[in-house]
């Protein structure tokens, strides 16, 4: 991104523009993590990822990291008592899958609609699906849940919603990766990111386009799968392998 873009977008964190849109993003979203209450405080969550409610026109889905839902699986085989949160509701997540894809990394589930209600998360509705595939130089606003940030309250998960923009570095068929620009970039408080900073957490965050017709809006095209701190990179799989009905397809 050249300096007078990142001096644009300072001016409008600074009118408040990009905080609404950060919390647009936000809204969609949710901690996706779980833990052992037997644990003293400060120890109770063993993990945790990032999931994105989106209405396809067929399902309501939440979207995430297939490597964060393996994780849960593998916690809870060994400790059968887990709890899991999707924000603020406790979930039995294994009952609601749609599909998971190892190859992808990514799992969708379809929760009822009770249970979505209770996550506090606002459904996202793009225009169409499956979005067209983020290509490269396109401005997109992406970010998740890292562990980085991650405290305890009671068993709860308190945590802030990071988020990055910037411009695809590079698409594929199957994926795209962003360069970070960590020198350049913020925490929502205004703290520098400083070097290599954990984004363990934000898997299965959203990556969204900025679409300006026929107005201006949010677009969700991606999910978060890895981040490479050696490299400042984050790597996302194109929404187009997920299907209405929320099946995933390579």
């Amino acid at each position: 991104m050249e300096q007078w873009q990142r001096d644009r977008l300072d001016h409008l964190e600074r009118a408040g523009y990009i905080p609404i849109l950060r919390e647009l993003a936000r809204s969609h979203t949710c901690p996706f993590y779980w833990y052992d209450d037997s644990r003293p405080l400060g120890d109770a969550i063993l993990h945790n990822g990032t999931a994105t409610m989106v209405n396809t026109g067929t399902a309501t889905l939440a979207v995430s990291a297939n490597h964060v839902y393996a994780q849960y699986l593998e916690d809870k085989d060994r400790l059968p008592h887990l709890k899991c949160q999707f924000g603020g509701v406790t979930i039995e997540p294994e009952r609601y899958v749609a599909s998971a894809n190892t190859a992808l990394d990514i799992v969708t589930f379809e929760f009822p609609s009770v249970l979505v209600a209770g996550t506090g998360v606002t459904i996202h509705n793009p225009r169409v699906w499956p979005p067209d595939k983020l290509q490269q130089s396109e401005l997109v606003i992406f970010g998740g849940y890292p562990g980085h940030r991650r405290t305890e309250r009671d068993g709860a998960l308190d945590t802030d919603f990071v988020t990055f923009i910037s411009r695809v570095t590079q698409s594929s068929d199957d994926h795209i990766s962003v360069y970070l620009d960590l020198t350049n970039s913020h925490w929502p408080q205004g703290e520098t990111v400083g070097e290599r900073p954990d984004l363990g957490g934000a898997s299965g965050g959203p990556v969204f386009r900025f679409r300006t017709e026929p107005i201006e809006m949010l677009e969700f095209a991606g999910v978060i799968y890895e981040s490479s701190q050696e490299f400042e990179l984050v790597y996302a799989r194109h929404a187009t392998h997920i299907s209405q009905r929320g099946v995933i397809t390579c």
